[in-house]
């Protein structure tokens, strides 16, 4: 109940609003599901009905600040006998539902400070995109000088609680607070000092200080950098460096080094950390070429190192549009090696192929199709491949509205057959309010 008079009090927000803003953006989303799971060891039909709904009011001027009012939001209802888990939550009956953002931002002295009050994601610094409910402050000072700082309860998506044992992501916490502070020379350097903590409880679930940078010495050139260090555990959590070329039209080139302790990225209180690795490293790099206005290249290689050895990752995909951009075919193929320890590819290592194409029709009709298989190094349940097919067929039939329909069949390890179906009715309009004076 908490959560629907929240979403009721945003949408008359943003509703009461709407006829001040300059632009006001609504989206809504009604997709019907019907799908196949496997639960208390047999197989069950689930069809869940889905109401997603965004209000986005941009422009709203009074004589002491411009606002902006945001609304994200979503519902369900499960018309099938069953019971489900919905989007990672297990309900209690056939409704759930949840804001995902809801907040007020207001800018004062032309954007010199502003403010954000209500449910928002956080990814400033080393926040690592923390979703709560409360409060982001921004000041810009002279000199290219800034500081920005969150505080809040941070919230687990689709849940009906705060923290706790049901915190999803990295955040196990009950209070989260930050702030960056940060220097910038325009369009060359922007560099700043990060600092992020929760709570569980009033016990320390993270207590991160960490820095980045974006350079860019020449057009051709540019170097991004970031780390965080963990004040609790004096370890470093992560040091990423990359450097993107761009060395002709149509071409760039990232080389890129990662190393990562994936056990400070989970809380303090986690039972999961002992299932991962010490440590590890990923340096490889990608490169994208626009052969042509028909023809698109993509490769991309890491390479994983661990205590435990070695591991591979190699991707190339081809994506061509024969008779221009109404018509797309590709391919892609890719190759994972576990390292043989405790990371995430460690355990098995596979094959993947992939063929996808998609046509539009008379500007209102497109339709998709996408075939997946994979084949793994050692058996999964007494199998050794994984093969899936969709397909989409999508209808503009009015301005703003689309109608859909999609489909999935396949077997895989985990289910002999496998079929789901959706049907999607989608409405997207942009309204532009010429302001009364």
């Amino acid at each position: 109940m908490t959560r629907l008079r929240l979403l009721l009090l945003g949408a008359a927000l943003a509703t009461a609003s709407a006829t001040r803003a300059d632009t006001v953006q609504a989206s809504s989303t009604t997709m019907l599901l019907g799908r196949q799971d496997f639960r208390d060891g047999s197989l069950q039909t689930a069809v869940p009905l889905y109401e997603l709904l965004n209000l986005d009011a941009s422009g709203v001027k009074t004589p002491y600040a411009d606002f902006e009012i945001a609304l994200s939001t979503w519902g369900s209802a499960d018309l099938g006998s069953v019971r489900f888990w919905q989007n990672g939550a297990q309900v209690g009956d056939h409704f759930t539902g949840d804001v995902n953002v809801g907040f007020v931002r207001a800018d004062f002295l032309h954007r010199t400070f502003s403010l954000k009050l209500g449910r928002q994601v956080v990814a400033d610094g080393n926040a690592r995109m923390v979703q709560i409910d409360g409060g982001e402050g921004r000041l810009a000072l002279p000199g290219g000088f800034g500081l920005s700082g969150y505080a809040g309860l941070p919230v687990a998506p689709r849940f009906a609680t705060r923290g706790g044992e049901l915190a999803v992501g990295n955040v196990r916490a009950t209070f989260a607070a930050g702030g960056r502070a940060s220097w910038q020379y325009p369009g060359i350097l922007d560099v700043g000092v990060s600092y992020a903590q929760a709570t569980d409880h009033g016990d320390p679930s993270r207590q991160d200080l960490g820095a980045d940078f974006r350079l860019t010495p020449h057009r051709m050139l540019q170097l991004t950098g970031s780390s965080w260090w963990s004040l609790y555990e004096d370890r470093l959590g992560e040091f990423s460096l990359a450097a993107q070329v761009f060395p002709v039209r149509n071409l760039d080139v990232t080389l890129d080094y990662r190393h990562v302790l994936p056990d400070l990225f989970l809380p303090r209180n986690s039972i999961l950390s002992v299932f991962v690795s010490d440590k590890r490293n990923d340096v490889g790099g990608a490169v994208h070429w626009g052969a042509s206005r028909e023809l698109a290249l993509d490769a991309d290689y890491h390479l994983l190192i661990e205590d435990s050895g070695k591991g591979h990752w190699l991707r190339g995909k081809a994506t061509l549009h024969p008779g221009g951009p109404a018509t797309t075919v590709g391919a892609e193929y890719s190759l994972v090696k576990g390292s043989g320890g405790n990371s995430p590819i460690n355990d098995n290592g596979y094959n993947e192929v992939r063929l996808f194409g998609a046509r539009k029709f008379a500007e209102v009709i497109t339709g998709t199709l996408d075939l997946m298989a994979y084949f793994f190094d050692r058996d999964v349940n007494a199998e050794s491949r994984s093969l899936a097919a969709t397909a989409t067929l999508a209808y503009q039939f009015a301005r703003g509205w689309r109608a859909a329909l999609a489909g999935t069949a396949g077997s895989t390890p985990f289910l002999e057959r496998q079929f789901d179906i959706m049907a999607k009715l989608v409405y997207e309009q942009t309204y532009a309010v010429r302001e009364v004076k």
